[in-house]
């Protein structure tokens, strides 16, 4: 059952505009089929915000799992931990001392078990930096509703709950550090590619998330969508666009080219990411290149 309570708790700061509700519409309908969902996209196009305000509409607790490239299946399944020790001492006839001891190795159950358990939502967040050999376990527990445990004696499944749903989220292949996912699994999935949201929607974000007036929003994000349009349109990311507006807003900066205190903001913010869409470029090109973009006067490269 959907919680239907709108604002509530305003789920983590998420800003549900006309860009996302038809994406939201869609991811719930397909999980309330009993379908996993895989949000693919650039960094900081808002995957994992977004899969947390859709996990929190449907009541049930929710589970994280970071991925990366040490994560294994003793981190998702548990592994033998240390030893649980039990003594009883028998001391009821006072001249007969009776002592025995139990040692058993204590099983550590992985971040996995009690989500498939208890029928929770899995957010599997950048599932792809973790090697597909960690990543194999998911094909039966998509597949066949069980999940394999390796290594604990008579115990080789558990039945997955019904209510259990997962929604990952990952980067595109050409990524850094992202390893190449397989076709077996890719293909249990319903993958909805994100993009990053239209500038209306991003003004919006901006406006909600830091106070920012419409006309003030507005400037940042031209100047960050316009730096963003001389690569591969992967950054700067709508994180850039947060961070010049929260600081500017908590420190009453003002946000035009002629203030000093904007200029040397944008330019700690945006050098780094700027630089790297244009790595062909010195240090000094790149910010002459985002203070022409502050004046209106951008020149691509």
């Amino acid at each position: 059952m959907l919680n239907q309570s709108k604002k509530d708790d305003e789920t983590a700061g998420f800003v549900i505009t006309a860009f996302f509700e038809d994406i939201i519409t869609r991811t719930i309908q397909y999980m309330q089929a009993g379908y996993p969902i895989h949000f693919v996209g650039p960094s900081g196009v808002g995957k994992t915000s977004l899969a947390l305000y859709i996990a929190k509409q449907f009541n049930r607790p929710v589970t994280i799992i970071r991925g990366h490239h040490e994560l294994s299946n003793k981190d998702l399944l548990g592994q033998y931990n240390g030893i649980s020790r039990k003594e009883v001492i028998d001391n009821y006839i006072h001249s007969v001392y009776k002592s025995q001891q139990e040692i058993r190795p204590l099983w550590v159950h992985g971040q996995l078990v009690e989500a498939v358990k208890n029928g929770h939502i899995v957010i599997y967040d950048e599932f792809s930096r973790s090697r597909p050999d960690a990543n194999n376990i998911f094909l039966s527990l998509l597949e066949e509703k069980v999940l394999p445990i390796y290594g604990k004696g008579k115990e080789s499944f558990i039945q997955c709950h019904p209510d259990f749903s997962i929604i990952f989220t990952s980067n595109p292949d050409e990524y850094a550090g992202t390893y190449h996912t397989q076709d077996a699994l890719l293909d249990r999935l319903i993958t909805i590619s994100l993009d990053y949201c239209d500038t209306e929607t991003e003004i919006e974000i901006l406006h909600q998330k830091t106070g920012l007036t419409h006309q003030e929003a507005k400037e940042v994000v031209r100047l960050v969508s316009n730096l963003r349009s001389n690569g591969k349109g992967f950054c700067p990311s709508l994180r850039s666009s947060l961070m010049i507006a929260t600081i500017a807003k908590k420190g009453n900066i003002p946000i035009t080219y002629e203030n000093k205190k904007y200029q040397a903001l944008c330019l700690d913010v945006l050098t780094r990411p700027v630089k790297q869409i244009l790595p062909e470029h010195s240090r000094s090109t790149v910010q002459e290149l985002i203070l022409q973009e502050m004046r209106g006067k951008g020149e691509h490269l």
